[in-house]
């Protein structure tokens, strides 16, 4: 059976896009999950999806990396976060119990595979949580991994970058659905976008496939209940801000 990965980043505490992206992935035949970090932070069940994450990983049926929200709950790097984001990851401190803190404490930086990097932002110096957002970026996320397949999160959108003949990394932007052929002669940086907090104003849900035996690679965006996600966000005191960007995806 063709290995399918299933690639989530950014999921920052949103239940119903984690919910409907693991049906999801269960109807694509996906064999394996990999959660791109940013598991916690702006929305209101961090709870519900670490014990989810943790029994998928516990099950061997998931990995996951560190993201900066993630790291932001029990190391302060606030000052680069703006108000919103501190307030949010405020809250969820006090909603994790010391259990859920310390599966976050253990979290990987980054997980090198055969010929696949998995990190949440850049292979490059990735505790400086860098973006991978232009060719420049992503030459140095490349450089940095070595490998043919290098997936990040953190941008919050979707877009593959691929190395041309003369070694320059050029952004591709993906159409959602559609199988990208991915050669492993090259080398390439996907970035999946947000599957909790999409901001390019498209609210649905992003995450993408790869097939290493097929070298394929697929975007996805679903729909999922963004409403009720929002409201519970407005319920439990958090910004406003934070619920209205689940709707209009901004």
């Amino acid at each position: 059976m063709n290995e399918r990965i299933g690639l989530f980043a950014d999921l920052h505490s949103n239940l119903e896009a984690f919910e409907a992206g693991m049906a999801k992935a269960e109807e694509l035949g996906v064999t394996r999950m990999v959660f791109l970090g940013d598991l916690v932070g702006y929305n209101a069940d961090p709870c519900a999806v670490l014990d989810r994450i943790g029994e998928l990983i516990a099950a061997e049926k998931a990995i996951a990396v560190l993201g900066n929200h993630d790291e932001a709950v029990f190391k302060d790097n606030s000052a680069s976060m703006n108000v919103n984001a501190q307030a949010a990851i405020e809250w969820t401190k006090s909603q994790l119990n010391a259990d859920q803190v310390q599966f976050l404490k253990d979290l990987p930086m980054i997980i090198h595979e055969e010929d696949i990097c998995f990190t949440h932002a850049s292979a490059h110096q990735p505790a400086d949580w860098n973006y991978v957002t232009d060719s420049m970026s992503a030459w140095q996320c490349v450089q940095a991994s070595g490998k043919a397949y290098t997936f990040v999160g953190h941008a919050h959108e979707q877009a593959l970058f691929y190395q041309s003949a003369v070694g320059k990394l050029i952004r591709f932007a993906p159409y959602p659905g559609d199988a990208v052929p991915v050669m492993r002669h090259r080398q390439w940086v996907g970035v999946v976008g947000s599957l909790g907090q999409p901001r390019d104003g498209n609210p649905e849900a992003c995450f993408a496939v790869f097939e290493p035996e097929t070298e394929a690679l697929t975007f996805h965006r679903l729909q999922y209940d963004q409403f009720k996600a929002a409201e519970k966000v407005r319920r439990a005191g958090l910004p406003e801000e934070l619920a209205n960007r689940l709707i209009t995806g901004k």
